[in-house]
C-alpha cells in the first residue's frame, strides 16, 4: 500500500519561476511541469485550469513528471476565434506534448478532460501510456441534444460566470459541502475570479463541445490499460454513463470512491491520489 500525505499549498504562486508558456496552434498556452520521472499529463474539466489540480500536484510529482495547463480562454491561456471542440482540445494536448518533446505519457482526464483523454487515446494510441478517466463518460445522454446545445449557445454567453457556476453547484459539490456556506462561496469566488473576461463565451463553447461529442462505438479502440474513477456522490455524471468506459474499453477497470462527488479529486484528494499512484505503479 502506498501512503500519501495530501498537502495543500497555501500559495502555489510561490513555486513558479517565471511564466512558462508554449505557442501551440496559434495560442500561447500556460503550463507547469512539476517533479521528475515518467511524464503524466493531467487534463482538467469544464471552466477550470491548473488550479483544479492543486491537491494532486504535490503528491503525484513525488513519483512522476506532472504536466498541467490552462485550456484556451481559461486562466492564463488566451482564447482564439473559432469553435471549441473536443478534437481541437485534443490537438492542443498533442501540441503541448510535442513542445515538451514527450513521445508518450500517462494521461489523467477529469470530466470534460476525460472526453479529451478518450479522444487522445483513440486517435493517437502511441502517445498514451496508461489512462485514468475520472468523473467522465463517453458523451452526453444518448437522446438527441439540440435543445440543450441551443440553450447553452444562446443563454450562457449573456450570463455571468458567477451565475453559471451557482447554477451548477448542486451537481458539482456533495451534499456535505453545503454544510459550510463560507467554503461554497469561496469555491465560487475562486472559480469565477480566476478566468478571463471572455470566460462566459469560453464556458458556453466548452459546454456545446461536450454536448456534441461522443466516443460511443469507438471506445474499444483504446488499447491503454485504463482506470475509470467514479465518485459515489457524483450527481453531474450519472453512474449509468460513468461506467460506460469501463464496460467498453478492453483493458479497463472501474473504481467507485466513497465520499467523492463530481469534483472527487478535490473532495477526497487522498483517496484519488492513492488510486492513481497505485494504478500507475502496477505498470512501472
Amino acid at each position: 500500500m502506498i501512503r500519501l500525505a495530501v498537502r495543500r499549498p497555501r500559495n502555489p504562486e510561490k513555486r513558479r519561476r517565471g511564466i512558462p508558456q508554449a505557442r501551440i496552434n496559434g495560442s500561447m498556452f500556460y503550463y507547469e511541469v512539476h517533479g521528475q520521472g515518467r511524464p503524466l499529463i493531467m487534463i482538467m474539466g469544464l471552466g477550470r485550469g491548473v488550479e483544479g489540480w492543486q491537491s494532486q500536484i504535490p503528491d503525484l510529482s513525488r513519483y512522476y513528471q506532472v504536466i498541467v495547463f490552462d485550456h484556451r480562454g481559461i486562466g492564463r491561456t488566451p482564447g482564439r476565434d473559432g469553435p471549441v471542440t473536443i478534437e481541437s482540445m485534443t490537438e492542443d494536448v498533442l501540441g503541448l506534448l510535442d513542445t515538451l518533446h514527450i513521445e508518450r505519457a500517462h494521461v489523467v482526464g477529469k470530466s470534460m478532460g476525460g472526453y479529451v483523454a478518450q479522444e487522445l487515446a483513440i486517435t493517437h494510441p502511441e502517445r498514451v501510456d496508461r489512462l485514468v478517466l475520472a468523473s467522465t463518460s463517453p458523451g452526453a445522454y444518448t437522446l438527441d441534444t439540440p435543445f440543450l446545445m441551443s440553450w447553452v449557445a444562446r443563454v450562457l454567453p449573456a450570463a455571468s460566470q458567477r451565475f453559471i457556476f451557482q447554477l451548477m453547484l448542486p451537481f458539482l459539490f456533495r451534499d456535505s459541502t453545503f454544510e459550510d456556506p463560507a467554503m461554497v462561496k469561496l469555491a465560487v469566488d475562486i472559480i469565477s475570479g480566476r478566468n478571463r473576461p471572455e470566460a462566459n463565451q469560453v464556458l458556453a463553447s466548452q459546454l456545446v463541445a461536450c454536448a456534441a461529442h461522443s466516443t460511443r462505438g469507438r471506445l474499444h479502440r483504446i488499447s491503454s490499460p485504463t482506470l475509470v474513477l467514479v465518485g459515489a456522490e457524483d450527481f453531474f455524471v450519472p453512474f449509468s454513463l460513468a461506467r460506460e468506459p469501463a464496460d467498453s474499453i478492453p483493458c479497463a477497470r472501474l473504481m467507485v470512491l466513497d465520499g467523492g462527488g463530481h469534483n472527487l479529486n478535490e473532495d477526497i484528494p487522498g483517496e484519488f491520489n492513492r488510486a492513481v499512484v497505485e494504478f500507475l505503479a502496477e505498470f512501472a
